[in-house]
């Protein structure tokens, strides 16, 4: 246990104690004849515990004064969740529909939904869910905005979440969002799985040089890697490897992923059921065990001290009281 003081100056006032210790303190009686009164070690030491007690009193003043305190220091807990950073794409293609109508999905959903709408509902409510997850959320199109660090704090990426709104811009910055996800994790213990939960519908290029960092960044933070492809009824998986040349981006991102040396997968959403399935699996895919630690607040001790301060000075008025004031006749 580590302890401190908050204004550590005012223990300059400590040596003020032996000033108690030494200075005469007792009443003065006039008597003839000292040499004939008797030895009283009883009283003497009785004396010399007063005086003790005194600057004790005194020293514990000023350490109370003083403000100490004992660190709080910190518990290891253990649970199940995971540091989940989602990297969301906002591009003008997450405006499409998600459905062609011929699955509506749960009852209450709109058959025709868009892709962003459907991914935003259903990922707001797997965040409420996974009370001992931490979330941290990346938006993208045309260049990567950090909406919300990697925390517990559930209101706060809820928010940066249903902020996220579509724009109409042809150019998709992943690389960037990505990098800048997995420095969500730089400076955090290494206390639980470690998840970039990529949302996109595809569409878009890494360059060979930002290839070569994402690869050395996966490495250094020890993450691994999910893509929900949200590609709709009509557009082809990339699980068949496509050779359609509308599709040829999504499908070398899917390449580029696979070949990360990190742990990734592909999951396809091509309704709003589908995206409500391919979040149930993250669920279970991340519900794995982890360590995370909980900081104590300091504990003021003053209040300690403060009491025993006046606990001995109790004693003291009590012995003033006791004491003799004229000499008996």
């Amino acid at each position: 246990m580590s302890l401190g003081l908050a204004q550590p100056w005012l223990l300059l006032l400590a040596p003020l104690a032996f000033w108690l210790l030494w200075r005469q303190s007792l009443p003065q009686h006039a008597h003839p004849g000292l040499s004939f009164l008797p030895v009283d070690p009883a009283s003497r030491l009785m004396f010399a515990a007063l005086r003790v007690m005194a600057a004790t009193a005194f020293i514990a003043l000023i350490l109370a004064a003083a403000g100490p305190y004992a660190e709080g220091g910190s518990i290891v807990h253990t649970g199940s969740g995971a540091q989940i950073v989602l990297v969301f794409d906002r591009s003008g293609s997450m405006s499409e529909d998600l459905s062609d109508g011929r699955e509506a999905g749960a009852p209450g959903e709109a058959p025709h939904e868009a892709k962003i709408v459907a991914a935003r509902r259903l990922l707001l409510d797997f965040m409420q869910q996974r009370r001992g997850d931490m979330f941290g959320v990346v938006a993208f199109a045309s260049s990567p905005i950090a909406a919300a660090p990697l925390t517990d704090d559930r209101e706060m990426t809820q928010a940066a979440l249903a902020s996220a709104q579509a724009r109409s811009l042809g150019f998709t910055a992943l690389a960037r969002a990505l990098a800048l996800a997995l420095d969500e994790f730089r400076d955090l213990p290494y206390t639980a799985s470690r998840v970039l939960l990529l949302v996109s519908d595809g569409g878009a290029q890494i360059a060979r040089e930002d290839g070569e960092r994402l690869r050395r960044l996966f490495a250094e933070r020890r993450a691994s890697l999910i893509w929900i492809y949200t590609r709709g009824e009509r557009e082809p998986s990339l699980r068949d490897g496509t050779t359609d040349i509308n599709f040829s981006q999504s499908q070398s991102m899917h390449d580029y992923f696979a070949k990360l040396d990190v742990p990734y997968q592909l999951l396809e959403a091509t309704s709003s059921q589908g995206m409500r399935e391919a979040v149930a699996q993250v669920a279970r895919m991340t519900n794995l065990p982890t360590h995370y630690l909980e900081h104590l607040p300091r504990r003021d001790l003053a209040p300690y001290l403060y009491s025993g301060a006046a606990l001995l000075l109790l004693l003291l008025c009590l012995a003033k009281s006791l004491e003799l004031e004229t000499w008996p006749r």
